[in-house]
């Protein structure tokens, strides 16, 4: 007999505030009104304020105490330092793949290649942005290096805002999500430089030349 998976009206309200705050329908620097969400989801403040923390735990929102709430919003030059470290991280990675263990989570990788392009292709961009995520985690599992992947893990909430704040057209996000099957194979190749350069590009998109105009 199946199992119903039941969940919480404060994990409910998690789900839906993460998925707003990705897909900018609520933006960094927005204070969060619990007395306006309570009205909209037709819940008591209790499972809203539960949600709140949760997202502060995650990293997405800040908690100003006896105050409000609201979400963290990065510049571009924070952006561009999140990004560095991932590349420094799935680098790290790259150089470090257990080709059995590749092996063995290549359908796994597939997959969330797939539901990414899928969820995208189908207008869920937050939702795209979470199987990428997953995408990511599962290349660094690749390693077996329990370490790398708590760190990265970490890191996560800060890389859904580099998304967020990158805020690419549909059509070079769908270039950029289309990349994930390249990698995969020059992976399965063991052409780790050429898939090095490439995660390059894929993380950082066009922010380096964005920045340096801003300079100007």
């Amino acid at each position: 007999m199946s199992l119903i998976k039941q969940t919480s009206l404060a994990d409910q309200v998690y789900e839906v505030l993460k998925e707003k705050i990705l897909s900018k329908e609520i933006k960094g620097g927005e204070k969060i009104q619990e007395e306006e969400l309570a009205r909209q989801f037709g819940v008591s403040r209790t499972p809203i304020r539960e949600a709140i923390r949760r997202l502060s735990e995650y990293g997405l929102v800040t908690l100003n105490p006896r105050t409000h709430a609201e979400v963290n919003k990065i510049n571009d030059r924070e952006a561009l330092d999140i990004a560095k470290v991932r590349i420094a991280l799935e680098c790290f990675a790259i150089d470090n793949i257990d080709q059995k263990i590749l092996e063995l989570n290549f359908p796994t990788l597939s997959r969330h290649a797939a539901d990414c392009f899928f969820a995208f292709s189908t207008g869920k961009r937050a939702e795209a942005f979470e199987y990428d995520s997953l995408f990511h985690s599962a290349l660094i599992k690749t390693t077996g290096n329990n370490a790398l992947m708590d760190l990265y893990n970490r890191l996560d909430a800060k890389v859904q805002q580099l998304r967020i704040e990158q805020d690419e057209p549909d059509e070079e996000l769908s270039m950029y999500i289309g990349q994930h099957g390249t990698l995969m194979q020059l992976l399965k190749d063991n052409k780790k430089q050429e898939a090095k350069e490439l995660l390059k590009k894929h993380i950082l998109h066009d922010m380096v030349q964005k920045l340096s105009d801003t300079d100007k």
